[in-house]
This record gives C-alpha cells, sequence and structure tokens, in this order.
C-alpha cells in the first residue's frame, strides 16, 4: 500500500497549477521533469515516439522509454511496484492485470484527475473503458491500444466461383463469412488441402490449411479460446470464484477438432506466426484473432497473388450471456440480456505508479497519450487506436487509408455488440497471476500431451491455489 510521504506527494501535485503550453516551450533540458514510461518494445511503443515528442514539446517534461519485452513486462513492472523503488513513473498494464495492481496499491486512482474530463473519459469505447480503466468504483489510467478480436480471411477464397460451388454442394448452404462457430469448422475442413489439389482452380505447390491457429506456447491461446467460450455463456470463472471444468474442456475440445485444419507449427506460433502463414499463402482465416494484426493480414495481398483479405465479427452472434459478467451459474443475480457479438476485448492501460515522485506529470503523460490528437496520430501510424472520435473519423474510412485502418469499421460494431459485457477474469485481483498460468495446461491439451478434460481440471485446480480457495470477484 502506498505511504503516506506518496499520499502528500500527490496532493500536493493535484493541487499545483499545470504548467502553461509557452512555459514549456520556453523550458530548459536541465529544468525539465523526468518521467519514466515502462512499456511493451516494438511497434506498439514505436509508433508512439513522435507523441512523446509532441508531449514534451506542451509540458516542461522528459520522457524516458524504457522498451520490456512483453514476456517479461508484468513480472519486472510488479518488481518495482513492491519494491516502491520509483523506477517507473507510467506503467502499461494488460487487461487482466489492472484490478491487481489496483487492488495492491500499485497505481494511483485518477478519478479526481478526471472530474473535470469527462468527454475525454466518455471518448473511449465504452465496452473497452468498463474493461480497462474502471474497477470499484474509480478511474485507473486510459488504454492507448487495443487488441480486441475478430477474424480475418481470404476474401478472394470466398468469393471464388468454383469454391462456393464446391462447398455448397458439400454443405448444403453458401460459403460466406461465418455466423456460428459450427460454420467456421466447416469452413477450416473445406479449405484444407494437400499439394497437388487445386484451389481456386490452381494446383497447390504446397499443403494448404483452413486456419491459423495460436498454439504455441504463449498467453494468447486463451485470448483465442476466450471469445469462444463467453460465446458459450461461460467465463474463466464463475461468479462464485472457480473455473468451470465442463465448459472450459468443451471449448478445448472446439479447439481440439480446429487443429485438424491449422498447420504443424501451430502448435510453435503465436499472432505473428499466424500473419507470417496468412502472407505466405498458407490458410483460408483466422480463429477468433486480434484485429489491431490488420495492417499486418492486409500485406497478403502483397505477398499472394489474387488474394484479397477481408475483417468482420468473429462468429456466434445472438448468443445468451449474464447482463453484467458471464457466469455459467444458473443463481447468478444478474440479468439475461441478448448481445449481438461475443469477441475477446481487451488493451494496454497507462497508470501512474504510486511510487512516483511527479504523479501530476504522469498523470498528464497519460491524458495525452489516450487523447484525441495524439490518437489520430496513432492511428496513421498504424495503430488501433481505443477512441470512438478515432475509430468513427471518416478520414480512416477511405480506400486510401484501408491498409492502415480497414478494421475500424468492424471494431464500432464489436464494441457496439458488446455493450455491458464483463468478464470476472478481468475483475479478480488474481486475474494477471491466473492468466500467466492457463496457457500451460490448455497448450498441454493443444499439443495432445493431456485431453480436453484433464487440461480443464489442471486450470482449475491451478486457480484454486493461485487464489487459495475461490477467487474473489471485484467490480
Amino acid at each position: 500500500m502506498k505511504s503516506m510521504l506518496k499520499q502528500g506527494l500527490l496532493v500536493a501535485a493535484l493541487t499545483a497549477s499545470a504548467a502553461p503550453a509557452a512555459m514549456a516551450a520556453e523550458c530548459a533540458d536541465a529544468d525539465r521533469v523526468p518521467i519514466t514510461w515502462s512499456t511493451i518494445a516494438g511497434f506498439y511503443t514505436d509508433a508512439m515516439a513522435s507523441l512523446v515528442s509532441g508531449f514534451e514539446a506542451g509540458h516542461c517534461v522528459k520522457v524516458n522509454v524504457i522498451n520490456i519485452d512483453n514476456s517479461q513486462l508484468y513480472n519486472k513492472q510488479v518488481i518495482e511496484m513492491v519494491g516502491e523503488t520509483g523506477a517507473y513513473d507510467v506503467v502499461t498494464l494488460e487487461t487482466s492485470e489492472k484490478a491487481e495492481f489496483a487492488e495492491n496499491g500499485f497505481i494511483l486512482p485518477m478519478t479526481d484527475y478526471f472530474a473535470d474530463k469527462q468527454a475525454q473519459l466518455d471518448d473511449v469505447a465504452p465496452t473497452l473503458a468498463a474493461l480497462t480503466t474502471r474497477y470499484k468504483g474509480d478511474v485507473w489510467g486510459l488504454p492507448y491500444y487495443t487488441y480486441t478480436a475478430g477474424y480475418i480471411y481470404r476474401a478472394d477464397l470466398f468469393d471464388d466461383p468454383v469454391e462456393q460451388e464446391a462447398f455448397k454442394k458439400r454443405f448444403d448452404y453458401d460459403l460466406a463469412v461465418p455466423t456460428t462457430w459450427a460454420q467456421h469448422h466447416d469452413i477450416a475442413e473445406f479449405f484444407t488441402r494437400k499439394a497437388g489439389e487445386t484451389l481456386k482452380g490452381e494446383a497447390l505447390t504446397k499443403d494448404f490449411y483452413g486456419v491459423g491457429l495460436m498454439a504455441g506456447p504463449f498467453p494468447e491461446i486463451q485470448d483465442e479460446m476466450s471469445g469462444v467460450l463467453w460465446s458459450q455463456g461461460a467465463d474463466w470463472l464463475t461468479d462464485d470464484g472457480t473455473v468451470p471444468v465442463d465448459a472450459v474442456e468443451k471449448a478445448m475440445n472446439d479447439y481440439l477438432e480446429l487443429m485438424k485444419y491449422a498447420p504443424p507449427a501451430a502448435l510453435t506460433v503465436t499472432y505473428d506466426g499466424v500473419m507470417n502463414q496468412m502472407k505466405d499463402g498458407q490458410i483460408a482465416q483466422t480463429y477468433s484473432f486480434f484485429l489491431d494484426q490488420w495492417p499486418n493480414a492486409v500485406q497478403t495481398e502483397n505477398t499472394v497473388p489474387g488474394a484479397r483479405m477481408g475483417v468482420a465479427e468473429a462468429p456466434e452472434k445472438k448468443a445468451y450471456i449474464g447482463g453484467f459478467l458471464l457466469a455459467v451459474s444458473t443463481s447468478s443475480a444478474h440479468p439475461q440480456e441478448a448481445m449481438d457479438f461475443v469477441a475477446y476485448i481487451g488493451g494496454f492501460l497507462l497508470a501512474v505508479s504510486t511510487s512516483s515522485a511527479h504523479p501530476q506529470e504522469a498523470m498528464d503523460f497519460v491524458a495525452y497519450i489516450g487523447g484525441h490528437d495524439a490518437q489520430m496520430e496513432f492511428a496513421r501510424a498504424g495503430g488501433t487506436s481505443t477512441l470512438m472520435s478515432v475509430l468513427s473519423d471518416p478520414g480512416f474510412a477511405t480506400p486510401e487509408s484501408r491498409t492502415k485502418t480497414g478494421h475500424f469499421a468492424t471494431l464500432l460494431e464489436i464494441f457496439d455488440s458488446m455493450k455491458g459485457f464483463r468478464s470476472n477474469l478481468f475483475d479478480t485481483p488474481f486475474g494477471a497471476k491466473i492468466y500467466n498460468t492457463m496457457q500451460i495446461p490448455l497448450q498441454s491439451a493443444a499439443a495432445g500431451q493431456i485431453n480436453a478434460r484433464e487440461a480443464a481440471e489442471r486450470l482449475a485446480s491451478e486457480v484454486e491455489k493461485i487464489c487459495g480457495g475461490p477467487c474473489p470477484i471485484g467490480k
């Protein structure tokens, strides 16, 4: 928990007036307040470089960006938070980590900071805001990037008359973007071909597969499965804080069925591997897949002759789920309502460390990076914005912008479809520890080392150990 010294620093900082932009422009480098941002190495940070400079131009602040590999970010940030070292002023949190950092006093609430900036909060896609910014009635920061999932596919294959005729003859319905996971399975089976067979009337020189899967030893396997689990009316944790073994077993079995139609390399890859398979002309479609990868996927049109990419909501529209959160418990007090679509929703949250020596400047930085102007620039660079005003900007719906923002319209549809959604996994202070453990039994099942039931039971056992019994659920 934060010390009285840190509370005093926060009060002093928040009652001080911010430096005017003109003063910041005249600020000498020696006078700049230093703040440090720990974040994910790679595109997520690279695309922000010019935005950091823009913030410094308007504030008497020097931002030191610490690039950390995504696999190490959580652990490194926790170490610094526990030690109250002040090493990081602004931290980057995955959706499942917010509750833990808030509950343990690692990050500062920004409710008062945004008291007169409600319009900025309201611009964050409501579904995403509920999952990333809010916990137990407080605001904890702003998301600056979303990896919400949908469906990416080879539209040229779906529109090919030869393939359409063959599919209709085999399955007795039209080949189209699937609206159920059963249809998705049929499409995966249909497009799986051996070298020498034909695709779009031409002989294949290598094997072709119906779906790309992130079944490697990485956390993304559970992201991929989440949308399917949620669409079945379940969640990774029930309202009682336990893993619903039967529901997880069913989702796992569905996943194992799809493994038959995925490249053998599925057991070694995550999202970038799936995109490499798409660009190499190996797969026809994704599963429940991160739409921020659209700018990567669309490159297939340059690498595979005749390819044309499409993006849509993933299957299982009109799934019935809990009105406030998903649960399998029939005794849930939450009212039932219909949602048009269920997808994995997630984003990277920028939050201010309790041990920051400069919380005011750190909060200003969070507000800037998550604000409209910076998010517009981020989108132009190929980043997937979290703001409704950016996602709906007409300038990002033009043919010229398609290669970077062609997925924005689909994201708007997803956020609209999932209004009111929550998951217990994101509302327990043990969410991050659970999330970082889930991949082990799930990937073991994908690799054929254990069966789906064993995977679900092992997950339930591990979660019980992590939480010391049923997991507490906060909101």
